[in-house]
């Protein structure tokens, strides 16, 4: 893909020395890009320095939405032996979802949840970032997935090339048995799949639905009905099949 990054001075007096680079260090595992740095002696006010890059993405990507930072570097208009003045910009770019994808590998664009963060591949746990344990539903263990707690809702972009959600959903053991949830697949807003009330202790239940033309899912937990308390529910296993051209 073309990446472009554009630094502009709108107004004062002239830049000198700049230098404008993709940071090729920073970029995601197995990514690679061409192309050389813009540089120029002086930028005026009301021009601009623009860069153009090809990136070219590694063959085990799945897609999804990723940061490629792109900096500009110029003399400090205080002169001397000031250091230069560093400005960064990180630049999101799209690549198309394809083969099998892991919900928890993909950004949120929108999340909600009833007892901290919703957390990737661990459950919900408390209300700190990244504190709970393995996704565990009735002894079974999930590596990936996604842990929440109701009410809770995360929103994800599949772009529209996606066909098929699954994922085998329940409440997580750290509830010691207790709790009461549902789980809700929606996509572009309208209901795709739900499951009945599930119960601390029981068995995960597979979900499954079907995404053809969906942009936007969203995956919201309940509470059943009787509130939220130990209503740690597991997306686990969450998974997304997709191919194709961005719709």
């Amino acid at each position: 893909m073309t990446v472009d990054a554009r630094f502009t001075l709108p107004q004062g007096a002239p830049l000198h020395r700049l230098r404008m680079t993709l940071d090729r260090g920073r970029l995601p595992a197995g990514w690679t890009a061409s192309g050389r740095d813009a540089v120029t002696g002086t930028l005026p006010a009301g021009r601009a320095l623009t860069g153009h890059w090809t990136v070219t993405v590694g063959e085990d990507q799945p897609g999804g939405a990723f940061d490629v930072p792109v900096w500009v570097e110029y003399a400090n208009p205080a002169g001397g032996d000031a250091p230069p003045v560093h400005v960064e910009q990180v630049l999101r770019v799209s690549v198309p979802l394809h083969g099998t994808v892991h919900v928890s590998d993909q950004p949120f664009v929108a999340e909600s949840n009833g007892w901290g963060p919703v957390e990737r591949d661990r459950s919900n746990g408390e209300t700190g970032t990244h504190d709970g344990g393995p996704l565990t539903v009735a002894g079974t263990v999930y590596a990936k997935g996604l842990g929440a707690n109701a009410d809770s809702r995360v929103d994800i972009d599949v772009q529209g090339v996606c066909t098929r959600f699954d994922a085998q959903v329940g409440v997580d053991d750290e509830a010691g048995g207790q709790g009461s949830v549902t789980f809700t697949v929606l996509g572009d807003g309208r209901q795709l799949a739900a499951s009945d009330v599930v119960r601390g202790g029981s068995p995960a239940v597979p979900l499954t639905a079907d995404l053809t033309g969906v942009h936007t899912l969203s995956l919201v937990v309940g509470d059943g009905g009787d509130g939220k308390n130990f209503d740690h529910g597991d997306w686990g296993d969450a998974r997304l099949t997709c191919g194709g051209e961005v719709d």
